[in-house]
Formats: C-alpha cells, structure tokens, sequence
C-alpha cells in the first residue's frame, strides 16, 4: 500500500509541476493591457472584406486612385485591391513562396520585407513584366521583421525590430536602408523604448511590451506610427521617435492587425489577417 500511496503521490507532483511549467510559459505570452478596458478611442469608418487569397493579408501600401498593394506570408505575390469595387484586380508574382510581412511602393518599383530582413526590389512591378532583386544583411529570423516604413523626405527604408533585438533588451532598432547605395547601415537610426512610460501600463515581459507588426510615417505631420498586432496597440511618435501617444486596439475589432498605410490625404488603414475568420481592411479615425 505504502508503494502505492507513494507512486500516487509522485504522479500527482509530475502533474503539479507539468502545469506550472505550462502556466509560466503561457504567461511569456499574455499581456495585460490598462488601456483595454477603457472606452475605444477609435472609431471604424469604412470596412472592406478580403477574398481567400488574402486571407493571410500581411502588410499594404496605398497605391493611389482609391487602391492598396497588398501582400500576405505565403506567397511571393503583390495583389492590387479596388476599394471601390472590393476586388482584386490584378496579382504580380514576384518571387517563390516565402514570409513575407511589408511592402512599400516607391514609384513604380514596390519593396517588399521578409520576415528574415531580405529586402526584395520589384521594378516596374504593374507593367506586366517586373524584375526583383534582393538585398540580404546582417538581420536574421531571429528579430522577425513585420514592418517597413518609407521615408520620403530621406530617401530611404526603414525596418523595426519586432523580437529579438540582437544587441539589448532594453530597446528595439529601426534601422535604415538607403535607397540610394542599397545597403543596411548596422547602427539603429531610432531606438524604440522598451521602458518607456506609456509602455508601463502593458504588464508583460520587457522585451514584448512593443512588438511592431507595421510602421508607416504619416503624410501630413510625420509622425510614426507604429502598429503592434500580436496584443494590439497603436503608437504615435514623433519625428524623432519619442512616443506621444499610445491607444489599446480591442481585440474585437483587430483579431490580427499586420498592415498599416496612409493615403496621400492622411486617410489610415489597418488589415486584419484572418486567423479563422474572414481577413479585412479597416478604415479609422480617432476621437
């Protein structure tokens, strides 16, 4: 009896120690949030429903005349959305299947960002016979790269650090590619503050209290926004990258926001990967 009191007794500890193994590393995962219980501060102005082959919709760029370039993880194709028609008019192939997370539009040449930190350069890419090129660097999978902003007025790229910044914990890199040499510069241009104050309401590791899925420049003001969609915030900062604002995005509007863009007049726009229901773009504003 003894012998199996004492079997009893340690599949019991096996199974206490089993779940809270399970329970801190689900805790690596949960952030709790102040702000998500407060009153949306947003408003949802226009919403468009994405076909099946964007349902894995992963970054967009406005394109002009009422259109967005978007791409999704899967496969290496641009799909060329109609906002008024809510179709996709036209798909370009660019490259083999792939993570692909961002894409900007320069002209007539659209860039595109794996998650890896390969940058692909698609020249001419709606005229029916594109070339792609490809700029490798010293980012890995490791740091996990959703989002590519364009700055307009610097001629250049830029790429925040959504994991693993490979130097410190304490901040996370935006980092510059020139448009002009096409390379990498391996210092950060901009640090984002991982011990900022408008961060401290967020309860969770250092490291995931900002995990940037998108980041765009507004047209009118520049200032970034930096979209975060694994517990979704939104991040106002200015041209220097100091925060000033940060809004909680409820998880009933925004299941998985990945893409960020504005239209020329300052219009936002945020898509939502399906994650088992139907992907979508939505237009908002704040209040």
């Amino acid at each position: 009896m003894k012998m199996v009191n004492k079997i009893v007794t340690l599949i019991v500890l096996g199974v206490l120690s089993l779940a809270g193994l399970i329970l801190f590393g689900y805790s690596e995962f949960v952030t709790k949030d102040i702000l998500q219980d407060q009153p949306v501060a947003y408003e949802i102005i226009n919403e468009w429903q994405l076909p099946k082959e964007l349902d894995e919709v992963s970054g967009i760029d406005w394109l002009g005349d009422n259109k967005l370039a978007c791409i999704q993880d899967e496969d290496g194709m641009i799909f060329i959305f109609n906002l008024e028609t809510s179709k996709v008019e036209k798909s370009v192939e660019f490259a083999g299947a792939g993570d692909y997370e961002d894409i900007r539009i320069v002209g007539t040449t659209a860039f595109v960002l794996r998650s890896d930190g390969e940058i692909f350069e698609v020249r001419d890419f709606l005229s029916g016979n594109s070339k792609t090129k490809t700029y490798s660097n010293f980012l890995t999978q490791k740091q996990n790269l959703e989002s590519l902003a364009w700055d307009k007025n610097n001629k250049r790229l830029l790429l925040a650090i959504k994991d693993k910044e490979p130097k410190d914990d304490n901040y996370k890199g935006v980092y510059q590619f020139s448009l002009t040499d096409k390379e990498l510069q391996e210092k950060p241009l901009y640090r984002l503050n991982m011990e900022d104050s408008l961060l401290r309401q967020r309860e969770t590791k250092l490291n995931k209290k900002l995990q940037p899925s998108a980041l765009s420049i507004h047209p009118g003001n520049s200032n970034f926004y930096i979209l975060d969609g694994r517990a979704p915030q939104l991040i106002i900062a200015n041209s220097k990258m100091k925060f000033k604002k940060r809004y909680a995005l409820h998880k009933d509007d925004f299941e998985q926001a990945e893409g960020l863009t504005f239209s020329e007049n300052g219009r936002l726009f945020i898509s939502n990967e399906g994650k088992g229901g139907k992907a979508n773009i939505l237009e908002i504003v704040f209040k």
